[in-house]
């Protein structure tokens, strides 16, 4: 693997790029592509590695009862996926990472990284720890947005959250107004409904034609 095609990832922090091609080969990582709406993790099964993307988009999706399914995550060049699960490779995935537009992705041997058998193990191993912590925080941020009792309320914790993330009162979103729902445990048009609402309301704006934009006009919390 060539250093140009290695995305920027918390995994390789600290590491020379010319170095990196050396250490997956250590590793004993395998680059693969796959079409759009290939399953590349199934829900319900156990993987031992971890997966990098390299190029297009992968969904990480939850399955609920009666066929419903819930956006858990939105996977780009740079991310990380399976890490967890690739630490306990007996556990059964509870989400399912999809192909959403043709990609590659970079399966990384968790057996062969955490054995600290590469030149840089120290490194990935201090990088994959605080990476895991920063995704566990995430994930209870999210959880937390969930338990809002209401869409309206779980929208503006979610915008407030990211604006204070983004250090911005212009929050850009990481997905389009469809994944924003799923993110919301919402459908689209109820999402649209709400968020014409806060607009009557002076709390924010937004246009059509930048979707991926929210501007907060209220106050921010405490």
């Amino acid at each position: 693997m060539k250093p140009e095609d290695i995305p920027s990832c918390p995994l390789f922090e600290g590491i020379p790029l010319r170095e990196i091609p050396d250490e997956l080969r250590r590793l004993q990582a395998v680059r693969r592509p796959y079409e759009a709406g290939h399953t590349l993790l199934a829900a319900g099964s156990p993987t031992a590695s971890m997966g990098l993307v390299i190029t297009g988009e992968l969904h990480a999706i939850l399955p609920l009862p009666q066929g419903r399914q819930l956006l858990q995550s939105r996977l780009l060049r740079g991310d990380l996926f399976g890490q967890l699960l690739a630490l306990d490779d007996h556990r059964e995935s509870p989400v399912s990472v999809v192909a959403r537009t043709p990609c590659e992705v970079l399966w990384i041997p968790m057996e062969r990284l955490v054995s600290g058998d590469s030149g840089s193990g120290a490194v990935l191993l201090r990088n994959l720890t605080r990476h895991l912590s920063r995704a566990y925080f995430a994930l209870q941020r999210r959880l937390i947005c969930l338990t809002q009792p209401t869409l309206r309320e779980r929208l503006l914790y979610y915008l407030q959250t990211e604006r204070r993330q983004q250090g911005s009162d212009t929050v850009w979103l990481p997905f389009d107004r469809a994944g924003l729902a799923d993110y919301l445990g919402a459908d689209r048009s109820a999402l649209s409904r709400v968020l014409s609402g806060l607009r009557r309301e002076g709390l924010l704006t937004f246009s059509r034609e930048q979707p991926a934009r929210i501007t907060l006009l209220c106050p921010p919390e405490d």
